[in-house]
């Protein structure tokens, strides 16, 4: 079974930077649906479809809170279906925006877990940076699990993006990052792939892979094997308060 991990930071980039500059509060939400589920480059969905959804709370002064969820498969005995991800923390912006400092602590857990023995439920702590140079955004950021799933001990996790604006509608986004500790957590994994927006609508596609070989992924190609993912999320009306 693949140990679930995501960090849902995806909505502060969503969120309109002119909503922030205003000065006002807002509630930003959308919904996925993805080809597979995949986080760190290893599926959470057995390779199957997954619909998602962010709700993301934000305040002029940086601070932010939101949910995020999603439909998983591990193939296990407690047929576990679904992942809720409660996250907060705080956005520093410095240069007018050019760079920024996210600081953020997640919950994330299982409802209708039922596999015998310890919870798959655990906590992240995030500390991460990005700054524009035109059209590239560059960015890291280090994570700390300090009991993983199942009891599985520490996670540590890097990470590294970059994001190059080929058109003001066409992003290609490319990611790499490396993750070690506890038991089964070791792999280091990659995704390369376009990013298309068009008014409410983004469309993407990853090629993702990881370092992990069958024999630790449970023998299943599905679950660590390269592929290419496909995505379309809907972004509802932004409200501000």
């Amino acid at each position: 079974m693949n140990v679930p991990r995501i960090l849902a930071a995806a909505a502060l980039l969503a969120v309109p930077v002119a909503a922030r500059a205003e000065g006002a509060s807002g509630l930003y939400s959308a919904v996925t649906l993805t080809s597979d589920y995949r986080f760190q480059g290893a599926s959470n969905s057995e390779d199957h479809a997954a619909v998602q959804g962010n709700v993301h709370y934000f305040r002029p002064d940086g601070w932010y809170a939101g949910l995020f969820a999603s439909q998983v498969d591990f193939n296990d005995p407690g047929h576990t279906t679904y992942e809720l991800d409660f996250y907060g923390g705080r956005n520093l912006e410095f240069e007018g925006g050019r760079t920024e400092v996210k600081l953020q602590v997640m919950r994330s857990i299982f409802p209708d877990n039922a596999t015998f023995g310890p919870t798959y439920d655990f906590w992240t702590f995030q500390a991460g940076a990005r700054r524009r140079f035109g059209k590239l955004t560059a960015g890291g950021l280090a994570a700390f699990v300090p009991e993983g799933s199942y009891r599985s001990g520490k996670v540590w996790r890097i990470e590294a993006q970059a994001d190059y604006a080929l058109t003001p509608r066409l992003t290609l986004k490319a990611l790499a990052g490396d993750q070690w500790g506890g038991r089964g957590h070791t792999r280091a994994y990659w995704s390369l792939g376009p990013s298309f927006t068009w008014k409410a609508l983004t469309l993407e596609a990853r090629y993702v892979g990881t370092d992990r070989t069958r024999a630790n992924c449970g023998f299943s190609p599905k679950i660590c094997g390269p592929e290419v993912t496909a995505s379309v999320t809907y972004a509802l009306p932004l409200v501000l308060f």
